[in-house]
């Protein structure tokens, strides 16, 4: 099978976990026959393939180009949507941000009342448009930013939901009705972190004591802020692993709100940061938009105790196997740090939680799926 794997045309220069999806799909599709290119683009050249598989339909003016390039060509289409509400995690991004720019300006005690409302999603927030962005609870999807996403994933052939519950944001935020789909969880490679060595992290960078670690990039959308200004009471160094060239005047105020504790850094090849993952107490992504943080499960299966968010669709992967805190709420974030913290790597839930992914979040499973998708589209039982 000749396939065509098409990230957006942006992501080259930013990273994350759908980067990491796509590369470890095309190495594993190669390893089992199947002829596989791999390209960031916004208009590919789609002809002479027998399937294109479109990552992340979140960028929607890249995506509409994506989809008008597979219709010219003729090429039936998988799409991974790589799909969060986009609308509340606008709203509490933008919201975090401002609630801690002006408690750094007028003091903690100005933006109690604020914090308030945002912990009980009654905050409403003004776009720099002049817009009005209100979470009502919630249940924002972001659908009157993105009108025709729905329309254009009705124009694919299959989906491939990288869980559940990301099937039923799409199905809720978008109308997505079609029943040609496979669940293809993220997966994480043993090889590379399970049980991971700390001491080549802690001798290139000198950190040798415990330390709370977020890998990820360094924006709003991430919450290290949030993280930031949860923990500025207690005496726990935090380290974040992401780079602030994407959003730096948020990585100023991240290290605005805790100093001297709060250590940078750019981001790290995948051996070392296993290795960072290996060395941190605790690691904790308390992120607006999140279908699951792949960094969350590389860390669970060095045999970090880790810390998720009760936003997006990590609660299918964690369960009750981590902890989990609110995003909106300092509170929960310095609850949820301290008692993982506390726990100590081989926790009970810890131990369970690697286990599980090394059972059942691979890349052979995910591959599989992917592989049953498209025989179904090109077998035309789709």
């Amino acid at each position: 099978m000749k396939v065509l794997l098409v990230n957006h045309g942006r992501a080259g220069e930013w990273g994350g976990g759908d980067g990491v999806q796509i590369r470890e799909t095309a190495k594993r599709l190669n390893q089992r026959g199947h002829e596989v290119t791999l390209v960031n683009s916004d208009r590919p050249e789609a002809r002479g393939y027998d399937i294109v598989h479109l990552f992340n339909c979140r960028i929607q003016d890249s995506f509409e180009q994506q989809m008008a390039s597979c219709k010219t060509a003729q090429v039936p289409v998988v799409v991974s949507p790589i799909w969060v509400s986009i609308g509340r995690a606008l709203w509490g991004s933008r919201a975090s941000v401002g609630i801690l720019q002006q408690a750094l300006e007028s003091g903690d005690d100005s933006i109690q009342p604020l914090l308030q409302q945002l912990k009980q999603r009654t905050l409403a927030v003004q776009l720099a448009d002049g817009s009005i962005v209100q979470s009502h609870g919630g249940s924002d999807n972001g659908q009157t930013a993105m009108p025709r996403l729905g329309e254009l994933l009705h124009q694919s052939q299959g989906l491939l939901p990288n869980s559940w519950l990301e099937l039923q944001a799409v199905r809720t935020d978008h109308h997505w009705t079609g029943s040609n789909f496979e669940i293809a969880h993220y997966g994480v490679d043993p090889q590379l972190f399970l049980d991971a060595d700390p001491k080549p992290f802690q001798n290139q960078t000198g950190i040798q004591q415990p330390f709370v670690l977020q890998a990820g990039r360094i924006e709003p959308a991430k919450n290290q802020a949030m993280l930031c200004w949860a923990l500025k009471d207690t005496n726990l160094p935090v380290v974040l692993i992401g780079g602030k060239q994407h959003w730096p005047s948020y990585a100023d105020l991240c290290k605005s709100i805790l100093g001297d504790r709060l250590t940078i850094m750019e981001h790290l090849p995948q051996d070392l940061l296993a290795s960072a993952y290996a060395a941190a107490a605790v690691h904790v992504l308390p992120s607006w938009m999140e279908t699951c943080g792949l960094v969350t499960l590389e860390a669970a299966l060095s045999g970090t105790p880790v810390v998720g968010s009760t936003f997006g669709h990590e609660l299918e992967y964690l369960q009750q196997d981590a902890w989990h805190a609110d995003p909106a709420d300092p509170s929960t974030i310095r609850d949820a740090v301290i008692q993982a913290w506390q726990a100590g790597r081989h926790n009970p839930r810890s131990c369970r939680l690697k286990r599980r992914i090394l059972e059942q979040f691979n890349w052979e499973q995910t591959t599989d799926a992917t592989e049953s998708i498209y025989k179904k589209v090109l077998n035309g039982t789709a």
